[in-house]
């Protein structure tokens, strides 16, 4: 179970990364993408990416992979958006402009990305991830917990107030 608490924070982590890099291509300049107050992550790719590797199981075929990918993510993205949305007010993302979309939260052309962006996940960052993650201590573990847990908190609060993203941007 420890672990599992690391690949979540791993997987936020690095779509942090993504989402500072895909704002910059995009827009051509970074943003603050995080989702958190402190902590640079994006849980929704935490959580993403820990329901697509458990969910692949042990020995992928890469079409399962994919549409483990394809279905897992939006699930996931559709949830964190609809709790962001009508629990926090706030949004972090709007795909109402792109075609095949579901309420501005999901749509057809980010989940065929997450289709892709699974099958780099399982098969060339996740087995990397697995063997830095069995050299941690486990005496971290429940830190991490309680650091993320107070994060998430902190966060939650904060956006239900101000119903404002920016308000997580305090560095600026």
């Amino acid at each position: 179970m420890s672990t599992w608490i690391w690949y979540l924070l791993v997987y936020s982590f690095l779509g942090y990364l993504l989402e500072v890099a895909y704002a910059k291509i995009v827009h051509g300049r970074g943003s603050g993408r995080k989702c958190l107050l402190l902590l640079p992550l994006c849980p929704v790719y935490g959580v993403g990416g820990v329901a697509i590797v458990a969910l692949s199981g042990p020995n992928p075929q890469p079409l399962w992979v994919m549409g483990v990918g394809f279905g897992a993510a939006t699930v996931v993205e559709l949830l964190f958006g609809l709790y962001y949305k009508y629990v926090l007010g706030v949004a972090f993302w709007n795909y109402s402009q792109i075609r095949w979309n579901v309420c501005g939260l999901v749509c057809l052309p980010f989940s065929l990305a997450w289709s892709g962006l699974a099958l780099a996940l399982v098969y060339t960052v996740h087995p990397i991830v697995k063997i830095c993650v069995s050299a941690l201590p486990t005496a971290f573990t429940v830190p991490a917990w309680i650091v993320l847990g107070a994060d998430c908190l902190i966060s939650s609060i904060a956006l239900k107030r101000e119903k404002n993203t920016a308000v997580l941007q305090w560095y600026r």
